[in-house]
């Protein structure tokens, strides 16, 4: 289990924005943000495949499917539909605009706002939008349109959230001890790890049996 911890303020514009948090797909908050907003969650969390013997072999796509997913995002905004909107324009200039703000999310005490803000915001059409509007965009931790951030991780978690902040694509051509982009490429040493536990496990079981007889006789 994973603990979420999220902090948040809104912009009023007619009415309170709904703020929207989901993980590995099941709703966990869907509520109306008035003002500030600090919330604490626990998130049952899908199994490591490196810590399942069912999984140790299996495919990337069996791999993806254990990805847990957290996705925050905000829904109800109104942009002409009825002939409501909920942002004000005085002089060609916006002064007020329903909107929430990501102050801090953290996942077990790590800060992973950057790694939300990492990826797009995706933006759910919502009647009264222009057809040409754009579907995703980098935003800064803003919620200004219906639509959310999202991010996936693994467990273990201090792993997966080290790797997305700090993992480097390998570079090969770079000298040995030299080359920073090594760091938490340990793909190699886990498949030889993978082979010694596999080494390990079948001479237990041959003792097993060779026990199991000594037992018998």
């Amino acid at each position: 289990m994973t603990q979420l911890h999220l902090e948040a303020h809104a912009d009023f514009c007619n009415k309170w924005p709904t703020l929207m948090i989901t993980h590995n797909g099941k709703i966990i908050h869907n509520d109306t943000l008035e003002d500030k907003i600090i919330l604490d969650y626990t998130l049952q969390d899908r199994q490591s495949w490196e810590q399942s013997d069912m999984l140790r072999d299996c495919d990337v796509a069996n791999a993806n499917e254990i990805r847990n997913n957290l996705l925050v995002g905000m829904k109800g905004k109104r942009f002409g539909a009825n002939n409501v909107w909920d942002t004000v324009m005085d002089g060609g200039k916006m002064v007020k605009d329903l909107e929430i703000h990501l102050d801090k999310v953290t996942l077990d005490d790590v800060d992973i706002l950057d790694l939300l803000l990492d990826d797009n915001y995706y933006v759910e059409f919502t009647e009264g939008m222009q057809d040409y509007h754009k579907t995703n965009f980098k935003g800064n931790g803003e919620l200004a349109f219906n639509g959310y951030y999202q991010m996936n991780y693994q467990i273990p978690l201090y792993e997966s959230l080290t790797n997305q902040k700090w993992k480097k694509p390998l570079e090969t051509d770079r000298g040995y001890f030299s080359n920073d982009t090594q760091v938490f490429h340990y793909d190699d040493e886990m498949q030889e790890i993978r082979e010694i536990e596999e080494i390990l496990k079948e001479i237990d079981e041959k003792f097993s049996d060779i026990r199991s007889k000594t037992r018998n006789t």
